[in-house]
């Protein structure tokens, strides 16, 4: 049987969670906490969502509801930069609330190498014209896009604002045609702070490190 997963809508965290006894970390003598366990990540975001749909509206909100895909992300190296890496995504249809795992690695490569990696080979592998809410712990990659840092490097011929070469110009070349593609949402989420997802693509990823590295 599929293990649960754990939402808390008020507490002293907020967010999803793999196991009931993080879950009660957040809940437990908190006035006013609510929570709730679902069988899917898809579902408990449904929830999570309904719950500020009252204090939150707009385009970001209902996006985030209504995509076709809920996808995460991670990447790791062992020894940055130059040494062995991995990478992993998780993909959720929200219609059927089936997922799959993407990953693999390098044996020198960088951390930013390996998160870039993972967005690319998500993105590639869902179908074109998707709504997506991508879910990452990566700064560097939320950033480009969000901030628009991407399109300041395409403007000056993929330089810096100092006048450097853009580090990792080959996977950035290929999400930005692959954002071009898709209706991508960012959501940024702090690492191993118990989401269920989050948790597995950093455990996945670290292991394709350690077997690059062999």
């Amino acid at each position: 049987m599929k293990n649960k997963v754990y939402a808390v809508r008020q507490g002293r965290k907020t967010g999803i969670f793999s196991t009931w006894v993080e879950c009660e970390k957040q809940v437990k003598g908190y006035t006013g906490a609510k929570f709730k366990s679902f069988a899917t990540v898809p579902e408990a975001l449904v929830w999570l969502e309904e719950g500020t749909s009252s204090k939150t509206t707009g385009k970001h909100s209902q996006e985030k509801v209504n995509a076709d895909y809920v996808v995460y992300t991670d990447g790791s190296c062992l020894r940055n930069p130059g040494g062995p890496g991995g990478w992993a995504a998780i993909l959720t249809e929200t219609s059927t609330g089936k997922s799959i795992e993407l990953h693999d690695g390098d044996p020198s490569t960088t951390n930013n190498r390996m998160e870039l990696c993972a967005a690319v080979a998500a993105l590639s592998h869902i179908a074109e014209s998707s709504s997506i809410a991508l879910y990452t712990d990566s700064q560097y990659l939320k950033n480009a896009f969000t901030k628009h840092w991407i399109k300041g490097w395409k403007r000056n011929g993929w330089k810096t604002s100092t006048g450097s070469d853009v580090k990792n110009r080959d996977l950035w070349e290929k999400l930005d045609v692959l954002f071009q593609k898709h209706q991508v949402d960012f959501h940024w989420v702090k690492g191993h702070a118990g989401i269920a997802e989050n948790e597995r693509c950093d455990q996945l990823a670290k292991s394709e490190a350690m077997k690059h590295g062999k």
